[in-house]
């Protein structure tokens, strides 16, 4: 199918079908916060094992990243990620049928492997179907489709249990992944496919140039230790930092965790356009993500002091101020050259994803540890995050820009 040339047909078959995707993601991502107690209650799960139950999405995803990377420079977005999809709908039927630990892990990481291309799918989509001065656009709006997604697994699921059981938004979640596997394989045209010029070996040892380069572990750090906090908050340990440490009711909760992502939503393509309202006034993007990690961890700092009041607003910070920890992604990828962009974004991706895994995971075994005292187990966990990314930070400031900059510092390769 070739690209269609009109604005409406291009957003239907080009943009619609691929943010589909990446919202579905952020839904299966986030939707353990909302169903935890009820899924908890019925298998009697502890923090630590429900933590690495639901990280072992995170798992999946992080281990799928770089072999999605080469796929989708080979046989394009439409193929990796429609395929790809079939392992979450299975996923999401075995989650949503087990009854034991291992079964939910299973489901669970079967899900993460199946959405794990959805965002790098979505930004190679936009690469090849849009003109370049559209992509900051279309890149921000996809992003707020991510936060339109987590917010789905809030509210809207809160009311829903209040229907049915968990078992049933879980299969239904699978439904809905199907109609988009659907809807990308039929309505997106296929992109052009790069062939095998290149071999395997040769793609596998770009990646092996990128880790050792420079560049690479001077922003890297920074994007991995805030942007996996982050993520381990928002999918699901802020509600019930929420809950023990604010003493919200569940309703309360559902409130807290709808802000963060709403802020989320509005935040992504916010930041988008302010990064490159700030770049033309001869702002780089370094800077604005280096201020943004500044104060994600003074929101965090906050946070740790335990506030009596103002928790709703915090998290709500805490979500909108996440979003900026992205960026690192930008200015990560313009450090090297624009032919190795594709697996830049997968390799930085398997390292946040992986530390995402450890750290939702590590937080559970904290919870558990302190399970008489969930206040002081909450604090030390966030305190331990805290410290990660205050050294993350200390790194980025204080490694040399100049040898960072330079062109030899950034391997040349070709997808």
């Amino acid at each position: 199918m070739s690209v269609p040339s009109g604005f409406g047909a291009r957003i239907a078959r080009c943009f619609l079908p691929f943010a589909a995707g990446y919202f579905l993601s952020y839904s299966f991502r986030t939707v353990n916060a909302a169903i935890g107690p009820d899924l908890s209650a019925e298998l009697g799960l502890q923090p630590a094992a429900f933590g690495t139950i639901t990280s072992a999405y995170f798992a999946a995803f992080a281990l799928a990243q770089v072999p999605i990377g080469i796929a989708l420079d080979r046989w394009g977005p439409r193929r990796t990620h429609a395929f790809l999809l079939l392992f979450a709908i299975a996923g999401a039927c075995v989650f949503a049928s087990a009854h034991t630990i291992s079964g939910l892990a299973v489901g669970r990481a079967l899900i993460g492997l199946g959405v794990a291309a959805s965002l790098m799918a979505a930004f190679k989509a936009n690469t090849l179907y849009w003109p370049i001065e559209r992509l900051p656009l279309a890149n921000g709006l996809l992003l707020g489709f991510g936060g339109l997604g987590a917010a789905s697994a809030t509210l809207p699921v809160d009311w829903l249990l209040g229907i049915v059981d968990w078992r049933f938004v879980i299969y239904g979640m699978g439904a809905l992944t199907a109609a988009t596997a659907a809807a990308i394989w039929f309505a997106s045209p296929d992109s052009p496919r790069r062939g095998t010029s290149v071999s395997a070996a040769s793609e596998f040892a770009d990646v092996g140039r990128i880790l050792v380069s420079v560049a690479f572990w001077r922003f890297a750090p920074l994007t991995v230790a805030t942007h996996a906090v982050f993520l381990a908050y928002q999918t699901l340990w802020a509600g019930p930092h929420m809950r023990d440490i604010a003493g919200m009711s569940r309703g309360e909760v559902g409130i807290g965790m709808a802000l963060v992502t709403g802020a989320m939503a509005f935040g992504y393509p916010m930041l988008g356009a302010l990064a490159d309202w700030l770049r033309q006034r001869g702002i780089a993007p370094v800077r604005t993500f280096g201020v943004y990690c500044v104060l994600f961890v003074g929101v965090q700092f906050l946070l740790l002091a335990n506030p009596a009041g103002g928790a709703h607003a915090l998290w709500a910070a805490f979500g909108f101020l996440g979003c900026g920890t992205i960026l690192g992604y930008a200015v990560l990828t313009q450090s090297f050259a624009a032919t190795l962009a594709g697996r830049v974004n997968a390799t930085l991706n398997l390292f946040v994803f992986g530390t995402a895994f450890a750290a939702q995971a590590g937080i559970g075994g904290v919870l558990s540890a302190f399970a008489d005292a969930p206040i002081q187990g909450h604090s030390t966990a966030l305190a331990v995050a805290i410290a990660l990314q205050i050294a993350s930070l200390l790194w980025f400031m204080l490694a040399r820009t100049q040898s960072v900059l330079a062109p030899a510092s950034a391997p040349a390769g070709d997808r």
